[in-house]
C-alpha cells in the first residue's frame, strides 16, 4: 500500500542518515565552505568534538529523512502519470518526476538545512558554543521570522529540481537505452550509479545554497545569489 511504501522509505532514508549520510554530509558542507579537502576536514571535524561531531544536526536530519521520501513519492509519481497520460515518454516522465519530486523536496530541505548548516559551521565559535537544532531555530525565528527558515530556498530549489531532473534522466537512459535493466540488480545499481554522477554538474548551486544558509544561521544579512556566486569566485576561483 502507499502508506507501507512512504513508511519504508521514510525509514530507509532515516536509516541511511544515521549509519552513514549525516557524517558524509558533516564533512561536504564543511569542504563547501572551506578550502579543506575531504581528508582534512574530517581530521578537524573529530579534532573539534570527537567522533561524535560526524554527527552534528542528526535532529534535522532525521525529521528532513521522515518527511522527504513521501513528498518525493508522491510529486514524482503525479508528473509522471500525468506526462505519460499526455503522451510522453518514460524517459521524459523520469525527467518531470525528478522535477516535481525535487521541488517537493526542498519545502522540507530548505529549513532543515538552514538548521544542519548553521550547526556544521558556526556551533563552536564565538557566542555559538553550546547551538543545538532548537536554539539554532529559535534564533532565527526570532531574527527573522517563519520566512527566515525559508532563506536560501532559492538556490535549494534549483539544486534539487536540477538533481532530480538529472538523477532520475540519466538513471532511466541506462536503464533502457543502455539496456542495463537486463542485467538484474547489477544493472540497476550500475544505473543509480550513472545517475548520481549525471546529477553533481549542480555543485556550485550547493556551495550558494551552504554560504548563505551559514550567514543567516550566525546572524549575518544574507547576500543574492549572484553576489555569493562573484565572491566565491573571487576567493577560491
Amino acid at each position: 500500500s502507499l502508506g507501507k511504501t512512504l513508511a519504508r522509505g521514510a525509514f530507509l532514508r532515516v536509516a541511511s542518515d544515521l549509519s552513514g549520510g549525516t557524517p558524509l554530509e558533516t564533512i561536504k558542507c564543511r569542504v563547501t565552505a572551506t578550502k579543506d579537502g575531504p581528508i582534512a576536514a574530517f581530521h578537524s571535524i573529530i579534532a573539534e568534538g570527537g567522533i561524535g561531531n560526524l554527527w552534528t544536526g542528526s535532529a534535522s536530519r532525521t525529521i528532513e529523512g521522515a518527511l522527504l521520501g513521501a513528498l518525493f513519492l508522491i510529486g514524482a509519481s503525479v508528473a509522471k502519470k500525468q506526462t505519460i497520460a499526455m503522451g510522453g515518454s518514460q524517459t521524459m516522465a523520469a525527467l518531470t518526476g525528478g522535477l516535481v519530486g525535487g521541488l517537493a523536496q526542498a519545502i522540507v530541505m530548505t529549513p532543515a538545512g538552514m538548521v544542519f548548516t548553521s550547526l556544521n559551521l558556526n556551533r563552536g565559535k564565538k557566542g555559538f558554543e553550546n547551538d543545538n537544532a532548537i536554539t539554532v531555530t529559535r534564533r532565527i525565528l526570532k531574527e527573522k521570522g517563519l520566512q527566515g527558515m525559508f532563506i536560501g530556498g532559492g538556490p535549494m530549489s534549483i539544486r534539487q529540481a536540477t538533481n532530480w531532473m538529472s538523477r532520475s534522466y540519466f538513471t532511466e537512459v541506462a536503464r533502457t537505452t543502455f539496456k542495463m535493466s537486463q542485467y538484474g540488480l547489477i544493472g540497476e545499481i550500475g544505473s543509480g550509479v550513472i545517475g548520481g554522477l549525471g546529477s553533481c554538474w549542480n555543485t556550485p548551486i550547493e556551495t550558494i545554497r551552504v554560504f548563505m544558509q551559514a550567514d543567516v544561521g550566525a546572524g549575518r544579512p544574507p547576500k543574492t545569489t549572484a553576489q555569493y556566486w562573484h565572491d566565491i569566485k573571487e576567493d577560491q576561483g
